[in-house]
């Protein structure tokens, strides 16, 4: 018996000793008799829930951003290609201007698509996160829109980023809303 009452109270000193923040909000826990944080109303024996989701959406559009940059460059290869073969031969050039239209759209969406993915890595600014997602989303649509419009073909080399892109974008987005109380 006193073996016991030994380990329980050893088991209550430890207990206190970790508990000196808060595992949710990180406060100071200043009522040792409390079962409740002051600050976020967190009992004291549940454990905080752990949200990969942010991290996993950050990651998903930090990747995305990588293949929106790879459809930017794709677009400026393809555009470089098409002067210069219209040039050669005397044709007018203003065709290609599509790669140029969806690359540089390309370009900017991931910009904002890595600041997304970073801002949902660092669990702030939710509404920032979720519109830069979205907007290399918009992206890969309209990489597909430009090549349906234009005519160029080449989807080999774009079809992938465009898909790669459009999957990463929505599995983010629903991973960022899912995890939304995450978000400071």
């Amino acid at each position: 018996m006193e073996g016991d009452e030994r380990e329980f109270a050893a088991d209550e000193e430890e207990k206190d000793a970790s508990q000196t923040n808060c595992a949710k909000c990180g406060k100071e826990i200043l009522d040792k008799e409390s079962s409740f944080c002051a600050y976020c109303g967190l009992p004291f024996d549940a454990k905080p829930k752990s949200s990969d989701l942010t991290n996993g959406a950050g990651l998903l559009a930090i990747i995305a951003a990588a293949f929106s940059i790879a459809v930017g460059v794709i677009g400026l290869n393809y555009y470089q290609q098409y002067v210069a073969y219209y040039t050669a031969y005397n044709i007018d050039s203003s065709s290609a201007i599509g790669f140029l239209l969806f690359s540089s759209f390309a370009f900017v969406a991931s910009i904002f698509g890595f600041a997304g993915g970073m801002l949902s890595l660092a669990k702030k600014r939710f509404n920032f996160s979720l519109v830069g997602i979205l907007l290399m989303f918009a992206a890969a649509l309209f990489t597909f829109v430009a090549l349906w419009r234009y005519e160029y073909g080449f989807l080999e080399g774009l079809l992938l980023p465009g898909i790669s892109i459009l999957a990463f974008s929505i599995v983010s987005a629903v991973f960022l809303v899912r995890s939304k109380t995450a978000f400071t």
